[in-house]
């Protein structure tokens, strides 16, 4: 049960298992069922997972220095319930919508050129490296006044959400979040805020974003496999997700849409099970509901449209190679490589 949302047979998983399941070896409920998932996002009855805390003790039992990934956590909004996520919700708000006329515009030209400089015929095209990535490195660059190419050395950093993680993970995990903190901190000057929420930002959006546009496309590409890019019906929005799941914690006794959760009882809402591939349906669940909706999400559907809109302007054909997810991953979907070769 610990990574359904990476088996080849998850569609019938997620079948047999709805619209809920105990998994007795996690201690936690799954729930699998788009109503029900959707209901306990919107539930004030439901806390959020304190990634944080996990750490902390961490740190006590073993005596090692987390204290980089405690305080990239600590600036996450869904770390918390209560002001301090609306101070926090409210500042990367700011940051996102700073601008956001001369973002969109600036996106959809970096994309259009993106896709004309790679996409050609005789080549192979990482999606990852070649696509989402530099698409990742240009957005965040234009949101914090960097240029993320130069100091953006670890991509697994938000793999600190990732309560399976092996302490030498985590260690390696909590280097990279203190290297880059200290790298925007030379920076602040120019930052439009804190090198503590620019870290933060980047924990959020690095392997969610860059999952969710390589795994869509993916999918989407597999529908009609040898066609031309210029005959691709994209849909509107994306299809699947690099966040697998999301946690949260009753904070009474209830019951909600039938299901009935025990005060404290931990439940994974996997919204994976919610995506295109799985039900036919198009995702409503991929960026949350409520309080906790997804900051990026108004522009994450930008850059999948833009996507779309330059994949479409090109006449070769495609062939899917390989699709290499990233190695004892438990919280992300992540492809480490997604090759296509392209042919007239």
């Amino acid at each position: 049960m610990l990574k359904p949302h990476q088996q080849p047979d998850r569609s019938e998983r997620y079948s047999a298992l709805r619209p809920y399941s105990f998994d007795e070896h996690l201690d936690v409920l799954c729930v699998y069922d788009a109503e029900i998932i959707s209901a306990v996002f919107r539930s004030e009855d439901f806390r959020t997972n304190p990634f944080a805390e996990h750490y902390k003790y961490i740190a006590g039992r073993t005596g090692l220095d987390f204290d980089a990934a405690i305080e990239t956590l600590a600036h996450i909004p869904f770390s918390w319930d209560d002001e301090e996520h609306r101070r926090l919700r409210g500042e990367m708000n700011r940051v996102v919508s700073a601008d956001s006329r001369e973002h969109i515009a600036g996106m959809d030209a970096f994309i259009a050129g993106l896709v004309g400089d790679n996409f050609v015929a005789g080549g192979e095209i990482d999606l990852n490296e070649q696509v989402a990535r530099p698409i990742f490195y240009e957005l965040f660059g234009r949101w914090l006044h960097v240029d993320l190419k130069d100091f953006f050395s670890d991509s697994g950093i938000s793999q600190v959400f990732d309560a399976a993680l092996s302490l030498n993970k985590r260690k390696k995990v909590n280097k990279s979040l203190g290297e880059l903190k200290c790298a925007f901190a030379r920076r602040a000057a120019g930052l439009p805020t804190s090198p503590e929420i620019a870290v933060a930002m980047n924990a959020v959006g690095n392997d969610a974003l860059i999952g969710s546009l390589v795994l869509s496309l993916w999918h989407v590409l597999e529908q009609t496999p040898g066609a031309r890019l210029a005959d691709v019906a994209f849909p509107s929005s994306l299809v699947e997700t690099g966040v697998p799941f999301i946690e949260r914690i009753a904070n009474r006794d209830i019951e909600i849409n039938g299901m009935k959760v025990a005060k404290d009882q931990k439940v994974r809402l996997v919204i994976d099970a919610t995506s295109r591939q799985i039900t036919g349906q198009e995702a409503d669940l991929f960026f949350g509901k409520g309080r906790h909706l997804c900051v990026g999400k108004p522009m994450s559907l930008v850059l999948w449209r833009s996507l779309s809109r330059a994949l479409n302007a090109v006449p070769l054909r495609y062939t899917l190679r390989r699709l290499e997810l990233r190695d004892g991953d438990y919280a992300f979907n992540y492809p480490e490589h997604a090759w296509i070769g392209l042919h007239d």
